[in-house]
């Protein structure tokens, strides 16, 4: 969660808790903000975390959590498991989205990735029965969304490509694991469908009537000095209005068929020291896609 209420009814964001926290600041009692719930919640501080087969740690953002003991309560928009088992009851596609008993499904992504394959260039009168089949994957990409983990996902709902089961963590990328996302598209020839979510970072239009969305990016430390590795996320599309639709700062998940891109480098001197320079690599991930569903932004 990035806001809670106060006692006092005061919304309060996880940026501004950090910069108290950061100037030793008291920090508010705080309450669930969706109405009618009002669950304890505590913050947890920007820190970093040691991953097994990294080098670097990697950098957990500021975020809002429950309490420990609480519970939000049933309709509340941050019950991600009520709202998971809801959705799984209203009747999923039996195709897409089959059960496997005990609660449990098995989400199938490739009637997508052929689908989205079918589909090609861009459509604005898409399929409606992957239209359907997207609007189901988007309700299941915010509830990751609106975890801290893939648990609650992965204990319910098994990813399947084809013959081969596929871990969350294989196919659902938040903005530290951009680098990971971009790997995996490295290790293989074949489009996969992975699903990213960012924060729109700026639009810039490349020819008359098109533009691409920009993501803020992963900055990757290398252990090398004077290197910087940053890993960038682009969705073009021909509908300029509809990509800058999605503002500045607004979070959104991006579903599809993802390329790598160029990769480039760029040197400039250092900053205070002239006998050094500073190398920045770019590593892009672009997605271009074919039905407007395939892009949905968290609220």
């Amino acid at each position: 969660m990035r806001t809670a209420v106060g006692t006092h009814g005061t919304l309060h964001r996880a940026d501004d808790l950090q910069k108290r926290h950061d100037t030793q600041q008291t920090l508010p009692t705080l309450l669930c903000d969706s109405p009618g719930c009002g669950a304890s919640l505590t913050f947890v501080p920007e820190h970093s975390r040691r991953r097994p087969g990294h080098a670097e740690p990697l950098h957990v953002p500021a975020y809002i959590d429950l309490s420990r003991g609480a519970e939000h309560r049933p309709g509340c928009r941050y019950d991600a498991p009520g709202h998971l088992q809801a959705l799984l009851a209203a009747g999923a596609d039996a195709d897409f989205l089959p059960p496997l008993g005990e609660g449990k499904h098995e989400l199938r992504l490739l009637i997508l990735q052929q689908g989205l394959k079918r589909s090609g260039a861009e459509r604005h009168d898409a399929d409606p029965v992957l239209a359907g089949y997207l609007r189901t994957l988007a309700e299941l990409l915010t509830l990751r969304a609106m975890c801290g983990s893939d648990d609650l996902l992965a204990a319910n709902v098994t990813v399947r490509l084809g013959k081969k089961k596929v871990d969350w963590s294989s196919f659902f990328y938040t903005q530290d694991r951009y680098d990971e996302a971009w790997e995996r598209l490295g290790a293989t020839s074949t489009d996969l469908p992975l699903a990213l979510v960012g924060t729109v970072r700026s639009h810039r239009a490349t020819q008359p009537g098109s533009v691409y969305l920009n993501c803020a990016p992963k900055y990757q430390h290398t252990g090398v000095t004077d290197r910087r590795d940053f890993y960038e996320i682009s969705v073009g599309h021909s509908d300029a209005a509809w990509l800058q639709s999605f503002p500045v700062g607004a979070e959104i998940l991006m579903f599809g068929l993802w390329r790598q891109g160029r990769t480039t480098t760029s040197s400039r001197p250092h900053p205070t020291d002239p006998r050094r320079t500073i190398t920045n690599v770019t590593h892009k991930l672009a997605l271009w896609p074919s039905v407007k569903h395939q892009l949905v932004r968290v609220e």
